[in-house]
């Protein structure tokens, strides 16, 4: 696969600055807009006849009403806000404050037949008031009514931004999430499958990406095509070489058997016992092979699952009477299960040998009935294991918690079974006994569906 480097424009940390700003620019723009829409606009109203019987007998004088300039109090909270002069080279005056702020309010006002009035910030703005010509606009603080309807209408106004912002951002959350999450979790599910032994996990279009995904997609997908060669090297490997190793060891045990050699000769003992050893390894590992190739034949039968764990008892107390008393099986009546009778067996068999194995105490055989499924438990009384080895027992070549390492092992017969429930279609979990102890749970189906021909 063709290595390609994301390039600076095409980088998910820009695309991510990019969207973070367009959304919250659009955010932010929504929440002004709505916050302008919600705000009450400010209407013109008549005077009321209050204030003009006030205001009028100070603006019946002509010089005063010519001497009046923007910003000059009238009386009391009275002020002058504009004047337009029919004479003068300046004909327009306005205070500068409210020029500046509100210009247009203030012609609009000026250009008005009869007074009006209208709220102004905190004023209330009131005129025009004619005479001879000339007009003038007077502001007066607003009442304590007035203020607080237009306190409460900021507060509404407040609200609508809070709730636009909150809203957007939301909004911003939930897309951005979208956009990442989809591609993680993807990706999540390519390395269970790639963990499964897939060689092509299922990426969609990621890998067709120019960013920084699409660049771990690419690496994920080689990953697994190398991980899945490596495997099957491996898998190669070790079956050629215990197929290679097999007939040598096999005319070793005829020699030592034809050989004329004192059998209490300690020498002539261990070799018998390493020739022995050497010789299970290899069946072990060439059954483990065939389970993983798929090249094992399920030969389905209704099969008494207590018969077939009391045989296995029976056998094991034969071939070791030191072993008879320490094997105990749940009385009950055990399922009948459609399955592979030697298949099954190979499973059991591994699993009561590592209990006997790692502890010199009881192992007991229950069972639990679960309608269309069953489980068949073996439990010792050693000491367990800790958490961080039990997701390990079924690995091939592990031997588990060095402190049950009190005799020899080639952690082999754990992985055998776990492969070979799998292809009975159960499955094998280890977990420590809460009144101590390792339980090893075998759960299968009660019936299999017959193999397509």
């Amino acid at each position: 696969m063709r290595n390609r480097r994301t390039r600076w424009y095409r980088s998910l940390a820009l695309r991510l600055l990019f969207i973070f700003w367009a959304l919250l620019s659009v955010t932010a723009a929504s929440g002004y807009l709505l916050a302008v829409w919600n705000k009450p606009k400010a209407e013109l109203k008549p005077l009321e006849p209050d204030i003009y019987q006030t205001l009028q007998p100070l603006l019946s004088d002509a010089l005063t009403f010519q001497s009046l300039q923007p910003g000059r109090l009238i009386a009391g909270d009275y002020r002058v806000a504009a004047q337009l002069s029919v004479e003068g080279s300046e004909k327009l005056l306005m205070d500068e404050m409210l020029r500046v702020s509100h210009g247009s309010t203030l012609l609009r006002m000026l250009g008005q037949t009869s007074p009006q009035q209208i709220p102004l910030d905190e004023r209330l703005l009131m005129g025009p008031f004619e005479l001879d010509g000339n007009k003038i606009l007077v502001t007066k603080p607003l009442g304590i009514d007035e203020q607080v309807n237009r306190e409460q209408l900021e507060r509404e106004s407040t609200r609508a931004r809070l709730l636009t912002l909150l809203v957007g951002s939301g909004l911003l959350a939930v897309l951005l999430g979208i956009w990442l999450i989809r591609p993680i979790r993807r990706m999540i599910l390519a390395m269970r499958e790639v963990a499964d032994g897939s060689a092509t996990p299922e990426l969609k279009r990621l890998p067709k990406r120019g960013d920084e995904i699409g660049e771990l997609a690419r690496a994920l997908s080689q990953g697994a095509v190398d991980l899945a060669t490596s495997r099957d090297a491996q898998r190669r490997l070790l079956s050629d070489v215990s197929h290679e190793l097999r007939s040598p060891m096999a005319r070793m045990q005829v020699a030592l058997d034809l050989a004329d050699c004192n059998e209490d000769d300690p020498n002539w003992q261990q070799l018998s016992r390493d020739t022995e050893r050497l010789s299970v390894i290899i069946e072990r590992i060439l059954s483990l092979s065939r389970l993983e190739n798929g090249l094992v034949e399920l030969n389905h039968e209704n099969l008494d699952s207590g018969e077939l764990v009391q045989q296995l008892i029976g056998d094991m107390c034969y071939q070791n009477p030191e072993v008879s008393g320490r094997l105990i099986q749940q009385n009950g009546d055990w399922p009948i299960i459609d399955t592979d009778s030697e298949l099954l067996r190979l499973v059991l068999e591994n699993i009561v040998r590592n209990a006997l194995h790692y502890t010199d105490d009881n192992v007991e055989l229950s069972y639990d009935d679960y309608g269309e499924r069953c489980r068949i438990r073996i439990r010792d009384h050693g000491p367990g294991v800790d958490e961080s080895t039990l997701e390990k027992l079924f690995v091939p070549f592990y031997r588990g918690d060095p402190a049950r390492h009190h005799k020899a092992g080639v952690g082999l017969g754990l992985a055998l079974s776990h492969r070979a429930a799998a292809v009975l279609g159960g499955e094998l979990k280890a977990s420590n006994h809460s009144e101590g102890g390792l339980e090893v749970v075998l759960d299968l189906p009660k019936s299999q569906p017959e193999p397509n021909t």
